[in-house]
Parts: C-alpha cells; sequence; structure tokens
C-alpha cells in the first residue's frame, strides 16, 4: 500500500512538473540559450585498481544551445572543454593527466561535443546523440538529458534552464589506453548545469 501510494504520489509530481513545463512554453522565452559557467560543472569519476573511486571535473567549459519548447526534438547543442582546466583535488595527478599518455594539452587544447539527434521521449527527458572529439578523434556519444527546470531566476529575473546530462566515454577508443589494467576505460561522466539567455 506504502509503494503504490510512493508511485502514485511520484507520478502526479512528474506530471505537474511536465505541465509547468510545457506551460512555459507560452511565455516569451529565449530560443538561443549559452552555459552559465558559474553554475556549470562537468564531473567524471574512475575506478583506481579496485581500491576507490577518483573523481575530477573540468572548470572551464563553454557551450550554446539552441532550444524551442515548441519543437524540442530540434534542439542542437555544442560544447567545448578545455583539458588543461582538469581538476581532480591533487595538482600532481592534475599534472600528469595532463601530457601526452593522457589528455595532452599541448596538442589538443579542447574536446568538443556536437549534437546530431535530440530525441525527447517525454517533456522532461531527452536522447541526445552527438560527436565527441577527443585527442582528435571523433566518435559518436549519447548522453541521457534530464531538463530539470526552466523558470524566471528569482535573483536575475531573467529565463534560467537547469539541466542534466550522463554518459559514458571509452577513453581507450580514443587512444588513451596509459594504466588500462588498473585505471577503467570506461569512465562515466556528468555534467550538471544553468542555462541562460545568449547575448
Amino acid at each position: 500500500m506504502i509503494n503504490m501510494t510512493m508511485k502514485t504520489t511520484a507520478k502526479a509530481l512528474f506530471i505537474s512538473s511536465a505541465l509547468a513545463i510545457t506551460t512555459m512554453a507560452s511565455a516569451a522565452l529565449p530560443t538561443q540559450w549559452e552555459l552559465d559557467d558559474s553554475h556549470t560543472r562537468v564531473g567524471f569519476s574512475v575506478s583506481h585498481m579496485g581500491f576507490s573511486t577518483t573523481m575530477g571535473h573540468f572548470s572551464d567549459v563553454e557551450g550554446v544551445v539552441n532550444y524551442d519548447m515548441k519543437a524540442p526534438n530540434q534542439t542542437s547543442m555544442e560544447f567545448t572543454i578545455a583539458t588543461d582546466s582538469i581538476d581532480t583535488n591533487w595538482d600532481a595527478r592534475d599534472k600528469h593527466l595532463k601530457t601526452d599518455e593522457f589528455f595532452n594539452v599541448e596538442k589538443y587544447p579542447t574536446m568538443t561535443f556536437k549534437s546530431t539527434q535530440v530525441k525527447f521521449v517525454n517533456p522532461q527527458q531527452a536522447k541526445v546523440t552527438g560527436d565527441f572529439t577527443l585527442l582528435g578523434q571523433t566518435k559518436p556519444l549519447t548522453l541521457d538529458v534530464t531538463l530539470n527546470k526552466i523558470d524566471n531566476s528569482p535573483l536575475t529575473k531573467e529565463p534560467v534552464a537547469g539541466f542534466r546530462a550522463t554518459g559514458t566515454i571509452d577513453r581507450a577508443a580514443y587512444g588513451m589506453t596509459a594504466y588500462a589494467s588498473g585505471i577503467t576505460t570506461n569512465v562515466p561522466i556528468q555534467i550538471d548545469g544553468e542555462l541562460v539567455e545568449k547575448k
């Protein structure tokens, strides 16, 4: 009985949230958005020899999204991440990750993602497929994107769209095979961010 009540409540919350987002479509919202880097984090995690999980993020990321709530499947997005901005909370490790054994930041200062297809499965969730380029190699990558909320910020009074995107990158497929016996090659990623009107 409790499980049924919880499921019913969760469904009601989802429906009300979806209706709220759909209602926003009639408002004067921008169709061109850009990342608010002060509220955006590109994170990743790897297993270290099975002993622990090492987490990190990239602090320098730029992105542009074309999103019209009345035509959501026509959404497109592009992101550029500065590889030199990697941060795993330990300077010596970050310095090593910037060498040619890993990100080779001198030769490849950025990695990029450019969408090729966006398919919304409901008003809040979408499968985004695109071309991900790392170490000069480009391969398809699919992200699961959740649209958290679209509303006017109580601080700026301007529209803000909040989202989360998750996926997995096989670093070995891009030639980053160093220490594959101890450090996982399948790397989960999570992007949490906010979009504001492109100026």
